[in-house]
């Protein structure tokens, strides 16, 4: 399937049939011996109020958000998140899951039945950071999954997204066919956090990926906190 390339506000439409997703950042390690760039992506799980998205909540406080800090709230004091022994963690019913989290931008293991790809993808050297959105599960509720990445420990190193190479995420179906791709860009220099993207829920039940790219400077904390208003 044809790769789609999307520019910065840009949408891809999913499939109504399309059940699942995979998505992922990929980017390169640093050149010489400088410290590897630790990105982190994170994918929260919004209902809209009143149908306006501009007051986005995380749903069910935060029960379905999919990132490292385990959101934890006055209604979900303990946070929902399984974690599994290799380091994943997931959504209790199954609907959104992270893989476990890749420290120096090298990649999962290289697949045999990879060594065909020439588009450039992640396959053949493995997503860096992925998760995984089972659409037909997700609670009927949910408008929105907001996408974002940051740096893990950024300050103290002294890294931001604009000296981070070739990094890009791409969505993905079921058979890892890889659908669209939104690249960041340089113009996200001396930014240490980005909203990357949103899957939002159409009128019909199906998705679209909208590129959102907008970069800022807060922590994932203050991320959160925003959402929970």
């Amino acid at each position: 399937m044809a790769t789609f390339k999307l520019a910065k506000g840009q949408s891809f439409q999913i499939h109504k049939e399309m059940e699942l997703v995979h998505s992922g950042l990929v980017w390169d390690p640093p050149e010489g011996s400088g410290p590897a760039f630790d990105l982190d992506v994170h994918c929260f799980a919004l209902i809209h109020p009143g149908g306006d998205a501009n007051r986005a909540r995380l749903y069910n406080d935060g029960s379905h958000a999919l990132c490292y800090a385990f959101v934890r709230s006055p209604g979900n004091p303990e946070g929902s998140l399984f974690k599994n022994p290799d380091g994943s963690f997931q959504t209790d019913d199954g609907s959104m899951w992270h893989e476990r989290d890749d420290r120096t931008g090298r990649g999962g293991p290289v697949r045999a039945d990879d060594d065909d790809d020439k588009e450039g993808g992640h396959h053949g050297e493995g997503f860096r950071e992925e998760f995984k959105i089972v659409l037909a599960k997700l609670p009927t509720d949910v408008a929105e999954l907001a996408v974002w990445a940051t740096i893990h420990d950024a300050e103290r190193k002294r890294q931001d997204f604009g000296k981070v190479k070739n990094a890009y995420i791409e969505v993905c179906d079921a058979m890892d066919d890889e659908l669209c791709r939104y690249q960041l860009t340089a113009e996200f220099a001396g930014k240490t956090t980005i909203q990357v993207a949103s899957f939002l829920k159409q009128s019909d039940g199906s998705w679209k990926f909208h590129a959102v790219g907008a970069g800022s400077n807060a922590g994932l904390g203050e991320v959160i906190n925003a959402y929970l208003g």
